[in-house]
């Protein structure tokens, strides 16, 4: 999941949702992007998030999953191996339901610095927790080899 809702703040710079990419395609199981690309307004025509356009992305083993309902992407986390992406209310799905989670954003991002509720598996055995600018490849890829 690699975009924040609506703070485009949280969603992944597009080199990283790039480098993300190429190396999820590098797994051997099926890779599931949860996004939505059309835009939402306040109903006074004000933007409530930035694009979050991912079809691109979709072949191979990456399915790029638009518009899902609430149930259908919490039952999409209860099934799967691991979550990776923003920093969004989903990695706290994720959290809930035990899964190693990957989680990215921004440069001393007040929740994950300090702990808050919202960061509450930060300091769980799996959980990889990264400022966008600490992402790597690499660990990554280490990371989800464990699971």
């Amino acid at each position: 999941q690699p975009f924040a809702g609506n703070d485009a703040v949280r969603s992944l710079p597009p080199e990283l949702l790039e480098q993300t990419v190429r190396m999820l395609r590098t797994l051997p199981f099926p890779v599931f992007i949860v996004t939505r690309s059309y835009l939402r307004s306040d109903g006074r025509s004000k933007t409530m998030h930035a694009a979050e356009d991912a079809r691109r992305f979709a072949g191979g083993n990456v399915t790029v999953l638009e518009n899902l309902t609430v149930p259908a992407t919490l039952n999409l986390i209860k099934s799967c191996r691991a979550y990776v992406g923003s920093w969004s209310s989903l990695q706290q799905a994720a959290w809930y339901e035990h899964k190693p989670v990957a989680v990215f954003y921004p440069e001393n991002y007040l929740q994950a610095m300090q702990r808050t509720g919202y960061a509450f598996g930060m300091n769980r055995a799996s959980t990889l927790g990264r400022e966008f600018s600490q992402a790597s490849e690499e660990e990554l890829a280490a990371f989800l080899q464990r699971w």
